[in-house]
């Protein structure tokens, strides 16, 4: 996959509709900057009740993200009209589906790479890694009438992502710049690298399920998917 192309057709989109997204992304800047007020001021006394609030802000920020990460996608398939990006900043929440979904995906994901994690810290990266398809694959399946259970997602993610995963570690380290002038501009840059990123990476997933949709034979193919709790490796 040419990782230079799909973050060269995310920064033109970007850069052709910058005040679409600059708003599409507006609500979650917001959220990201209160929770991180919150949790700074409060960070020398962990049993501050604002700190749940801080992480109740930024949980709900990540899940405006997700959904901002499905217009993107909408964008790279061109389906999308860019109009009303305030409205569509909401999209997760526009859909019960979509919403549940996500949020129960995201859980159910925490808990694996935790328990990931407690063996050691690689296998958790490399299995947060196999997951990172499941919001995009549960979304089209809902698009396409499929009912799929939210551990399918997780497990067809991690079997989409089975010889992918350093080519997207790789692409993940790619941002480091950009993410470090996100830093050195206390988080300004973040209005135009966290589209970028979101886009990039919208991108990636779209291309990636076009390969394994050309190996299926058509879109509708999908093969019942094994329980993630019955992955041994």
């Amino acid at each position: 996959m040419n990782r230079a192309a799909l973050k060269e057709d995310a920064k033109s989109i970007l850069n052709s509709h910058f005040s679409f997204y600059f708003l599409l992304f507006l609500p979650a800047f917001i959220l990201e900057v209160i929770g991180g007020i919150i949790f700074g001021i409060n960070a020398t006394d962990y049993l501050e009740p604002s700190d749940g609030i801080s992480t109740l802000i930024t949980w709900i920020a990540a899940l405006l993200a997700i959904g901002m990460s499905f217009v993107c996608l909408d964008a790279m398939r061109e389906k999308l009209t860019y109009e009303n990006p305030l409205q569509k900043s909401m999209f997760l929440f526009h859909n019960g589906d979509y919403f549940l979904g996500t949020l129960l995906i995201s859980i159910i994901q925490y808990i694996f790479v935790i328990l990931w994690s407690i063996l050691l810290i690689v296998p958790g990266i490399i299995k947060s890694m196999a997951y990172s398809q499941s919001f995009f694959i549960y979304r089209d399946a809902i698009d396409h009438g499929e009912h799929i259970s939210y551990t399918d997602a997780i497990t067809q993610s991690r079997q989409m992502m089975d010889g992918h995963k350093w080519e997207y570690f790789v692409m993940g380290l790619s941002f480091i710049g950009w993410l470090i002038l996100v830093s050195v501009t206390a988080g300004i840059a973040a209005i135009w690298v966290q589209p970028y990123m979101s886009l990039s990476f919208a991108n990636y997933y779209n291309e990636l399920s076009r390969e394994q949709n050309a190996k299926n034979g058509h879109v509708e193919d999908r093969q019942a998917p094994t329980s993630e709790a019955s992955e041994n490796n």
